[in-house]
């Protein structure tokens, strides 16, 4: 079932339309370009946000709430 178009999308929904390694793949890019909106920390293959150095995500999992709160998933 769709949800309807005035109705805005719950945090809940955003892992079926999201994987984690979507985000890593279009970090990985921007990083390329010079332009991340994350830290990456090599040593444990994750991203970070810049702001407190938290865990943002990485190819198997990401802090959708954080993320959402922080307006990085805007649907």
């Amino acid at each position: 079932m769709e949800r309807p178009a005035d109705r805005p999308i719950q945090i809940s929904e955003v892992s079926k339309l999201l994987q984690a390694k979507d985000l890593c793949d279009v970090e990985r890019y921007f990083s390329e370009k010079g332009c991340p909106e994350f830290e990456y920390d090599a040593e444990l293959d994750v991203f970070r946000f810049s702001e407190d150095g938290r865990f943002a995500f990485c190819r198997e999992f990401a802090d959708w709430t954080l993320l959402w709160e922080r307006g990085y998933l805007d649907f």
